[in-house]
């Protein structure tokens, strides 16, 4: 991929993990109509929402592990 003299050469990683980021933001501006710096502070309780969401990456991941194993040892 080329660039411009000012924009860094990113790892095709770095750059799909900014492309979800911008898809997540996306996502939020439509559904709550606002971004997540414009949300004040106390209007959640973060520390919640993000063990929630990290429950849910542990489900997500096992059901991918379990995905994956049926894959390689087919009954």
């Amino acid at each position: 991929m080329k660039h411009s003299q000012n924009e860094i050469e990113r790892p095709e990683v770095t750059q799909r993990i900014i492309e979800l980021l911008d898809k997540q933001n996306e996502k939020g501006l439509k559904k709550y109509g606002t971004t997540i710096d414009q949300v004040f502070d106390t209007a959640y309780d973060w520390k919640l929402m993000a063990l929630e969401e990290a429950i849910d990456l542990i489900q997500y991941q096992q059901k991918e592990i379990m995905r994956l194993e049926r894959l390689l040892n087919p009954i």
